[in-house]
């Protein structure tokens, strides 16, 4: 991957589009590997109270790694052998934190259930840095638009928009939503705009 995509220093208050995938390997084999990654992101980035709320018998120690007042997830998409991830964060430190934690209890999970050894990402996460709300819209949409049939896809976050009530704020409803993802026109002509954004 080119270096310009391996940041070093990222700014607090700002949105990043961030990538991994895997190291010569699928990350993502059956159903149970998707949720289980999910899982992990939903402990990590919900409000601690949620978390607490819906998971009563929560270790501590996964409490203890909970990020959700310095990083909110705008929209994902995990395909089998790599995963994008929009996030905003309120401090700098806050998406190497999470993507460290991300990728050590993915891969112990991994490795354990297909008894191998070793590295499952290929090295540090890549990340972008998305300069302004149009453009994050732009790039929600190029995330939802991975897999062919993003409609019916489960494993981005395409099919849950009023979650993401910052971006449905500028929707005003789901019948807009399906429709931006659905404009090729409208895509196509601003694909030239988000390509220094686009990890592959």
């Amino acid at each position: 991957m080119p270096a310009k995509y391996i940041v070093r220093n990222l700014r607090g208050n700002s949105y990043y589009h961030t990538y991994n995938r895997g190291e010569n390997v699928a990350i993502f084999l059956d159903e149970d590997d998707y949720k289980t990654f999910l899982y992990y992101l939903y402990i990590y980035t919900a409000p601690i109270s949620e978390v607490a709320a819906r998971h009563p018998e929560l270790p501590e120690r996964l409490k203890a790694k909970n990020l959700g007042d310095d990083v909110r997830l705008v929209a994902y998409c995990l395909m089998p052998d790599h995963f994008h991830l929009l996030l905003k964060q309120q401090s700098s430190d806050v998406i190497p934190k999470l993507l460290k934690q991300m990728s050590n209890a993915y891969t112990t999970y991994f490795n354990t259930k297909y008894k191998r050894k070793g590295k499952l990402m290929h090295g540090r996460y890549k990340a972008t840095l998305i300069e302004s709300e149009y453009l994050l819209v732009q790039m929600v949409r190029f995330v939802h638009l991975n897999p062919p049939n993003f409609g019916d896809y489960l494993w981005s976050s395409y099919r849950y928009p009023l979650q993401t009530n910052e971006l449905m704020n500028r929707f005003g409803s789901v019948e807009e939503w399906e429709k931006f993802h659905l404009d090729q026109d409208s895509y196509q002509l601003n694909l030239p705009k988000i390509k220094h954004l686009i990890i592959e």
